[in-house]
C-alpha cells in the first residue's frame, strides 16, 4: 500500500503532481499515479476546468468540444 508518510520518496517518484493556481495563488495540489498518462497529458497542456452540471455530466464524453457556452459531439 503506498504510504507517503513513512516512505515519502516512493510516493513522489510514483507520481505527478500538480499545482491549481488561480489569480497566482496556489488554490489546491492534485496528485495523480503515473499510471494515469492520459490524465497527466491533459493536466500538463494547461487545461480550461469547467465544471459540469449533473445534466452535462451524464452526456458529455472526451472527443466533445465546448464552444465558450455549451458542450457539443464532435462532428
Amino acid at each position: 500500500m503506498k504510504d507517503p508518510i513513512n516512505n515519502p520518496e516512493e510516493f513522489v517518484d510514483k507520481h505527478a503532481y500538480f499545482a491549481y493556481v488561480v489569480d497566482g495563488e496556489v488554490t489546491h495540489l492534485h496528485t495523480v499515479d503515473f499510471l494515469m498518462e492520459l490524465v497527466i497529458a491533459s493536466m500538463s497542456s494547461n487545461p480550461t476546468v469547467i465544471r459540469l452540471s449533473k445534466e452535462d455530466a451524464l452526456k458529455v464524453k472526451g472527443g466533445w468540444y465546448f464552444d465558450g457556452n455549451e458542450f457539443k459531439e464532435k462532428l
